[in-house]
């Protein structure tokens, strides 16, 4: 009994531990976890073409090229829209700031307030003007280098991954020894679950961005294709995401137009569309894949967002779920599986 606490202290304390270096070293485990969730993810797929008897030195060179540029180019859309953005701040600035006044002004009307407009709009003006564009800019090409750094580490690992992944069996037979079907269990268990929720998800966050993507469109809303795209990539992000995909547009509208009838319906459109996907169509096409119960979800996201940031958040869910597989094997820890689960219904 004593042996089993001293093993589950010693076990708790080197996960802190673990926990710890992750955070330290993100600017390298980062892209290593990355490049292994995406071998992962793209697994299937790779056994899909060896068995159609497609040459293994053409499949992994065509894979990781097609994967790699899809991720750049995500990055480039990004940069470049937001530098566009920044172009126009000004003009973005002084349209928000005048519809503050306005809101301000009749604020004081409603309410017999007496607030002083204009010199909370030029102090408001003054605090976001001042420096923030060079500010913003230096810290666009500061991200700029890091991302091309972190890229750099994770397109290596991600090439090394595919290529190994085609002999995982054989592997995973030689490191589990007589515990060898057990280790294939659990990871296609882990694969599984993975590639389940990245397909689903992605699927319903391109029809969202195209959703969001079309309203914007319609409406003749600045940079729709953007707010389309930041709407597909933020729906990764759980709960968080979809609010602040819908939020960004709604504020560009607010810009934009000086009709109230016609921001309530953009704004009517916008949260239905992520209402309706995130809230009625995802949870009955995600099922019970995950067994993740909501506190669970909530608590990786701030967990690992907390030690990653963004691409913390994005892959919450998925490390929340293998978190969740090994724990199951640690009849100790078992109880924490469950709390991060439910109850199978019967």
């Amino acid at each position: 009994m004593q042996d089993n606490t001293i093993k589950n202290i010693l076990i708790l304390f080197l996960a802190i531990v673990i926990f710890y270096i992750l955070n330290e070293l993100a600017s390298i485990i980062l892209p290593l976890v990355l490049a292994l969730l995406g071998a992962i993810v793209m697994q299937p797929f790779i056994d899909f073409l060896l068995k159609r008897k497609i040459p293994k030195l053409f499949i992994l060179p065509t894979v990781s090229i097609i994967s790699l540029a899809v991720l750049f180019g995500i990055f480039l859309i990004v940069s470049d829209t937001v530098s566009s953005i920044v172009e126009q701040q000004e003009y973005l600035l002084s349209r928000l700031l005048s519809k503050l006044d306005g809101l301000l002004t009749w604020t004081n009307h409603v309410f017999h307030l007496k607030l002083d407009t204009t010199l909370l709009v030029s102090e408001i003006y003054k605090r976001a003007g001042d420096g923030w564009l060079s500010g913003f800019m230096g810290d666009l090409a500061s991200g700029l280098g890091s991302f091309l750094g972190s890229f750099l580490f994770f397109a290596l690992y991600y090439i090394m991954l595919l290529a190994g992944m085609s002999g995982y069996k054989d592997y995973m037979s030689y490191v589990g020894a007589d515990k060898s079907e057990q280790f294939l269990a659990e990871y296609a268990k882990i694969q599984h679950s993975i590639f389940s929720y990245v397909a689903i998800k992605t699927l319903i966050s391109i029809v969202t961005g195209l959703l969001v993507y079309g309203i914007c469109l319609s409406f003749g809303i600045k940079f729709a294709f953007f707010w389309g795209f930041s709407a597909f990539l933020l729906n990764f992000i759980p709960n968080i995401g979809s609010i602040l995909g819908t939020i960004f547009p709604i504020l560009m509208a607010i810009i934009q137009y000086d009709s109230f009838q016609t921001i309530f319906l953009i704004s009517i459109l916008l949260v239905s569309v992520q209402f309706l996907m995130g809230n009625l169509i995802e949870p009955i096409v995600m099922g019970n894949r995950l067994r993740l119960n909501t506190l669970t979800v909530l608590f990786g996201l701030v967990f690992w967002g907390y030690i990653w940031g963004i691409p913390g958040m994005l892959l919450s869910v998925p490390l929340m779920v293998i978190l969740k597989i090994i724990l199951e094997r640690f009849p100790a820890f078992s109880f924490i599986a469950r709390i991060m689960g439910y109850p199978e219904k019967t």
